[in-house]
Parts: structure tokens; C-alpha cells; sequence
């Protein structure tokens, strides 16, 4: 129910239409890890999701929707507030993000990350991505202009492109390899732009607790330096900062094209 309500006080395409719902085709509906939304008319609607759907609520058979939950990510018992946000602001301060011109990416971003994006460093545009759609419905509802997309990387339109920092907030759940995700980031990045990997636990939390616990969610660990460096060379990337301590991680690169 929590879902249902969030979803519906942040997205009003899921609101009843005024189209009867006998008049609408038989629906069976899905959602997927990083798979788009489809709806059969062409009207006008919020830029939340890539493709909104157009049916009224009551025609949405919720018990279909599939909603993994990551509020995992949230749960923190290695910061206190203060400290989470003194790494939040240091991982912000190294994207470089030079004044409203600038185009910045965050990829799995918890809601407490994006509200410190928007506080510290003012830009152009700012889109969210994530497999969730309740994570994506809580930022929209506290930030309506923050674009929020569905799926990974290779999900966000190219006319949002080239970014000129993407944060990579949870890099062990998007379900990719580096090599994948720094092939789909270079052709997505202005020259200059600086990719920021970082996990503010650390990877131990990652390696002892969340890929033991969500196996199907969590599926890589966060790369060493040898093997991120390896990839960056391989594709148009050097590290300009690494750090892997026992509760924070931080890996910063930089594109060149």
C-alpha cells in the first residue's frame, strides 16, 4: 500500500482517467528490470518515466507489478548522519560540476543522494536513474525538476546527452560489467566529463552482507584499482582519484575523447 500511495500522489498519469475502464483492451501489465513502460495513446504527459502508461488505475492489475525493494541502500550503521553527509559532499565536490550549465547523470541514487546534488551543486539538468519505480516517485515528488528514467544507462534518451559528470552511486546492482558500463558512458560523455564511482559503506558491506542477502540484486563487487584501470585505458578513461578504505570507496575518471 505504501507503494501504491507513493506512486500515486508522485506520478498523476497513474491517476483514474476520465476514460471508462471497459473501454480500454484487455491489459496484462509488467514491469521489468530496465525495460521501458508503453502506452497506446500519444497525449501529453509528466517527463518521468520513458513511456508513461495511459491506463486508469483501476484498470492497472497492481498485483503484477514487480517491485524489488532497495531499501537496503538506506540502512547505513557504518555513518552517523553527519558523516554520510560529509562523504556525500566529497564525493560530489569531486565531479567538478561547473555552474547551471552543466549536465550531470546519477546512476541508483538514494533519495538523501539526490537531495545533496541539488543543494550543492546547481545544474542544467539532472536525471535519475534507477530499476525502481517507488525510488524514482520519491525523488520526483521532492524534486520535480530532476528527469527520472527507468533501466540503466543505456535506457536514458540520447537528447539528454553528453553528460558532463555521472555518478555511479551503486555500482554492484546495475547489473553490468566496467568494461559494459564504461562502453555505454563514453558515448554518452562531453570530453572533460568525469565519471564518479562510490559506495559510502565501503566494499566489505558489499562483499559480506548485501551479495549474500540479495543475490539477484547485488552481482559484482566494486573493481579494484588494477582492473579499473585496465577498463579506463581500454576506453577512452584515466583515474584522476582512487580510494578503497574499509568503510568508503571512491573512484573518480576522467574521459578523453
Amino acid at each position: 500500500m505504501a507503494l501504491l500511495s507513493a506512486l500515486s500522489s508522485a506520478l498523476p498519469f497513474l491517476h483514474p482517467t476520465r476514460t471508462p475502464a471497459s473501454n480500454l483492451p484487455p491489459c496484462r501489465f509488467h514491469l521489468r528490470p530496465r525495460r521501458s513502460l508503453h502506452r497506446p495513446s500519444s497525449s501529453p504527459v509528466p517527463p518521468l518515466l520513458p513511456s508513461p502508461v495511459a491506463f486508469s488505475a483501476s484498470a492497472l492489475p497492481l498485483g503484477e507489478l514487480v517491485e524489488r525493494d532497495w531499501s537496503f541502500l538506506d540502512a547505513n550503521a557504518t555513518n552517523n548522519e553527519e558523516q554520510r553527509a560529509d562523504k556525500a559532499r566529497r564525493i560530489i565536490s569531486t565531479a567538478d560540476i561547473r555552474g547551471t550549465g552543466s549536465r550531470v547523470l546519477a546512476a541508483l541514487p538514494t533519495l538523501s543522494f539526490v537531495d545533496r546534488v541539488v543543494e550543492s551543486a546547481p545544474c542544467e539538468l539532472l536525471v535519475a536513474i534507477h530499476e525502481s519505480l517507488f525510488v524514482l516517485a520519491m525523488i520526483k515528488e521532492s524534486h520535480d525538476l530532476v528527469r527520472c528514467w527507468q533501466g540503466g544507462v543505456d535506457a536514458v534518451p540520447e537528447r539528454f546527452s553528453p553528460f558532463d559528470a555521472v555518478f555511479i552511486c551503486y555500482f554492484p546492482g546495475m547489473g553490468v560489467s566496467i568494461d559494459q558500463l564504461l562502453i555505454s558512458l563514453a558515448g554518452k560523455s562531453s570530453p572533460g566529463a568525469r565519471v564518479v564511482l562510490s559506495f559510502d559503506q565501503g566494499r566489505e558491506v558489499i562483499e559480506q552482507n548485501h551479495r549474500q542477502q540479495y543475490p539477484d540484486m547485488v552481482t559484482n563487487n566494486l573493481p579494484d584499482r588494477t582492473e579499473l584501470e585496465r577498463a579506463a585505458m581500454e576506453h577512452s578513461f584515466h583515474i584522476t582519484e582512487f580510494v578503497d578504505e574499509p568503510t568508503f570507496y571512491l573512484a573518480v575518471l576522467r574521459f578523453h575523447d
